[in-house]
């Protein structure tokens, strides 16, 4: 089988996963469907995973496939790595969204509390609304890095010469996302009462 044939048969697959993503409505734009054509084995399994998406989910591997599509490719994570990275960053946007709400209700009100409760519940009422800014923070960044991305894939097409200088920006991405996990196991200390806030950590922009 010779790389002609394998090019057309992987457009076939592709094309065949646009139209049925396009079916059951997990494709909406057009640039969705290029995405699916072109680079099907990552953006696939994501698209037909769940009925939706998260919004940074989605723009984090908008951002990847743009970029794998240009000189950057060579300095992306590759597929499984950024669907484990994707995955973590719904996680961190879906824990963020549980947060806000649970702070919001009445009976989590900080004074409400040090009035009718002990001084540990005030602590870890403290110590969820510091989370929740820890995650608003970090995912700020996240969004900051993605869009820095997108605009440095249209340089690199641009100018190819310059792709090497843009492996910093991906670590930087990278090591955000990666990060995320020292959340992850923060909120689940604060949920075993045995947690003590950590310092943020200093990461280069």
């Amino acid at each position: 089988m010779n790389l002609s044939t394998l090019g057309i048969g992987y457009v076939a697959i592709g094309t065949a996963v646009a139209i049925a993503a396009a079916a059951v409505r997990r494709c909406r734009t057009a640039s969705d469907a290029v995405l699916l054509v072109g680079l099907w084995p990552l953006w696939a399994p994501l698209a037909f995973a769940r009925p939706t998406t998260d919004h940074r989910e989605r723009e984090l591997l908008a951002a990847l496939a743009r970029a794998q599509a240009s000189p950057l490719a060579q300095v992306l994570p590759d597929a499984e790595s950024a669907r484990v990275l994707a995955a973590r960053l719904r996680e961190a946007s879906v824990r963020l969204v549980e947060l806000d709400e649970v702070l919001a209700r009445p009976d989590f009100d900080p004074a409400l509390a040090a009035a009718a409760t002990a001084q540990l519940r005030v602590r870890t009422l403290g110590q969820l609304r510091q989370l929740r800014e820890r995650y608003r923070s970090e995912l700020d960044e996240v969004d900051e890095l993605i869009a820095q991305l997108v605009a440095q894939a249209e340089l690199v097409r641009l100018q190819p010469s310059i792709a090497h200088t843009s492996g910093e920006l991906v670590r930087e991405l990278v090591t955000r996302l990666e990060g995320l996990d020292d959340l992850f196991a923060y909120q689940a200390k604060i949920d075993g009462g045995l947690a003590e806030y950590p310092a943020a950590e200093e990461h280069s922009s």
